[in-house]
């Protein structure tokens, strides 16, 4: 017996440990967001994208890197360095890490967007576009030739007295054709001979509605070309709308291709480069971009004003963009890809994680209540003193404690450990004694996701040079060209050897899906975690469960239930042999037919369902905790109360 009440006592202790588990799992769960898992990649992020700035500073000085609506009125025009690089917008890898997104474009190659100028952010950007290189650029070095068929509110509308530089748009079909004929003779002007000083470039906000498939592939034609003859596109609205064979047209070739998507962008692979971190093109920046909006009207204003006037000012020299620069912008772009789709990698697996651990606590409150019902049973066969199933408030505090790694070192990618819950008042516990459920809170999540930048990707390649700038190699093959890219490691970044691609949303090019596998290796098993712990703990519990119960079914308590039994049977056989006694008289009264003789019989009848009733009452009283009192023994016990009128009718008949 003393045996049995041990292993009764150690499977209590196992049951209380349970619950004060699923009471502190319970809100611990609840409050876990898998978004706060990479806090080492999210502090990553935050250190590449001000490495981001500072080179994006170097490369796109004043005017072509600055924010417009806060210029100064007094900024003067020009600026150390040539228009090659320019900015179209931020780039917001999290919440509160940003960094300007830098393209080259003159003296490099194009850039193209999906969208035309009816769209107005693609509107604002070509508005700030223009006036980056107007204001940066030396009176008559860049002419313009802009192309828009918006009836309703042109897109240029505000660059007026400046027709020497920039004359007024072409709205239609003939219009357009015209300012094709004097690309393709600007090209033809420069024939063997050294490339013309000043750089055409052509600004196309949106085509004529009658534009041929012709007109689409001389402008194809022109981009190709036009990198090495110092003319330039910026072509809103490209890709055009595949309506037929001949207007279906492969992406620009020599572009970086933005992609506008509601309410951001995707900024795909600069000419020559690749953002992906594979270094396997094509790919996108791996970061929301929102463009640049409108500028100030009277910016825009006062830069046509000082353009239209005499120049007195001597053209300051200007030197050339930092090739170093430009090698660590695009190695940090590359590196923030993989580390975003780290980001990605750990948090879905912390949600599976967090998954599991969710359906393991479901399963043991279940177990637990049925572990409890059982051992009530057989502590109430064994007898003794009550048994505290509810666990104490420290028991809630120290599994609190061992789930969340309070007390532990931090690790840096797990985040600051979550603090105990305060404790619960009498009312808010509830009979099964689990602690309520607490409030999601909100933690920062990741800004957005990667995803494939265009449904049919920009064709990179272009002048085959390690930096943008450079004159590419004459007679250079028609058509796109594609090909591999190098991987730039910045200098501010040490390299990072990838044993196979980096996993994520897989980016569909012209030979098929690339740029996907397995993720690096994580320096913190995803069982390390919050969920992944609290999981361990409560398997680990139900196992524990499982074996006090397989404990109190041993010999033992096979044996107390027995004596339970016959303690049972020995009560009712007392209320029976009493039943029995009182019957005696009265059946010998009721001989005479009196009139206590005619009550005698009905009430010896129920006089064993009397007796069982006592006896069930009995065993009750005797013990504090719920027992068997085996209902079926006791009424076929109580069925001998009977045995006096079953002798006494007897008698009567066989006389």
């Amino acid at each position: 017996m003393a045996r049995l009440r041990a292993r009764i006592e150690r499977a209590a202790a196992q049951h209380r440990h349970t619950a004060a588990l699923i009471a502190a799992a319970g809100p611990i769960l609840e409050k876990y967001s898998p978004n706060a898992a990479p806090s080492e990649q999210y502090a990553e992020q935050h250190d590449l994208a001000a490495g981001l700035r500072a080179n994006a500073a170097m490369l796109a000085p004043g005017w072509l890197g600055a924010q417009l609506d806060a210029m100064a009125p007094t900024t003067p025009l020009g600026g150390p360095l040539p228009p090659t690089f320019v900015r179209v917008g931020q780039a917001h890898p999290l919440d509160d890490a940003r960094f300007p997104v830098i393209v080259p474009l003159l003296r490099a190659g194009h850039i193209a967007v999906d969208a035309d100028a009816r769209d107005p952010r693609v509107a604002g950007l070509l508005r700030s576009l223009v006036l980056r290189l107007l204001a940066s650029s030396p009176p008559g070095s860049v002419r313009i030739r802009a192309i828009d068929a918006v009836v309703d509110g042109p897109t240029f509308g505000w660059f007026t007295g400046i027709d020497a530089i920039m004359p007024a748009p072409a709205t239609d079909i003939a219009g357009l054709r015209g300012v094709l004929d004097e690309g393709e003779r600007w090209l033809a002007t420069r024939g063997d001979g050294p490339a013309p000083t000043p750089t055409l470039l052509l600004v196309i906000a949106s085509l004529p509605e009658l534009t041929e498939g012709r007109d689409l592939a001389r402008i194809a034609q022109l981009a190709h070309a036009g990198p090495a003859g110092r003319l330039h596109l910026i072509a809103a609205g490209w890709p055009p709308p595949p309506l037929t064979q001949e207007t279906t047209q492969a992406p620009l070739p020599h572009a970086t291709q933005i992609a506008i998507r509601n309410p951001h962008a995707w900024v795909g692979d600069p000419p020559g480069a690749t953002f992906s971190g594979t270094g396997t093109g094509p790919s996108r920046l791996n970061a929301p971009v929102y463009l640049d909006p409108d500028p100030p009207v009277e910016l825009v204003r006062r830069v046509c004003a000082q353009l239209s006037g005499p120049w007195t000012a001597p053209p300051a020299p200007v030197g050339e963009a930092s090739r170093t620069a430009w090698l660590e912008y695009v190695g940090a772009g590359q590196r923030l890809d993989a580390v975003r789709r780290e980001v990605i990698a750990v948090v879905a697996e912390h949600k599976t994680a967090l998954k599991a651990a969710q359906q393991d606590l479901t399963a043991i409150r279940a177990k637990l209540a049925h572990h409890e019902a059982y051992l009530t049973e057989v502590a109430g066969e064994a007898g003794g003193r009550p048994l505290e199933l509810r666990p104490a408030w420290p028991e809630i505090q120290a599994a609190h404690a061992a789930l969340t790694g309070a007390g532990q070192p931090l690790d840096p990618r797990r985040g600051a450990p979550m603090a105990p819950p305060p404790p619960p008042s009498p009312a808010l516990m509830g009979a099964s004694g689990a602690w309520p459920q607490g409030q999601r809170i909100l933690t920062t999540p990741v800004s957005a996701p990667p995803r494939p930048p265009l449904s049919v990707p920009p064709v990179s390649g272009g002048p085959a040079s390690a930096m943008p700038g450079t004159p590419a190699v004459a007679g250079a093959p028609r058509g796109p060209v594609t090909g591999g890219y190098p991987v730039v490691a910045p200098r501010s970044v040490p390299p990072t050897q990838h044993t196979g691609p980096i996993s994520g949303v897989p980016v569909s090019g012209p030979g098929g899906i690339v740029g996907t596998g397995v993720v690096r290796p994580l320096n913190m098993p995803v069982p390390e975690s919050i969920p992944g712990r609290v999981a361990t703990a409560l398997r680990m519990a139900a196992a524990g469960l499982k074996r006090s119960e397989a404990e109190l079914a041993a010999p033992g308590r096979q044996a107390a239930s027995n004596r339970r039994v016959w303690v049972n049977a020995g009560v009712y056989f007392a209320f029976a042999l009493l039943a029995a006694i009182v019957q005696i008289p009265a059946l010998l009264a009721s001989e005479r037919l009196t009139g206590a003789g005619l009550l005698a019989l009905p009430c010896a009848l129920v006089l064993p369902a009397v007796s069982f009733g006592l006896g069930w009452l009995t065993i009750g009283a005797m013990t504090r905790q719920t027992t068997s009192r085996t209902p079926a023994l006791g009424m076929v016990i109580s069925l001998l109360a009977l045995v006096p009128v079953l002798v006494f009718g007897g008698v009567i008949l066989f006389l």
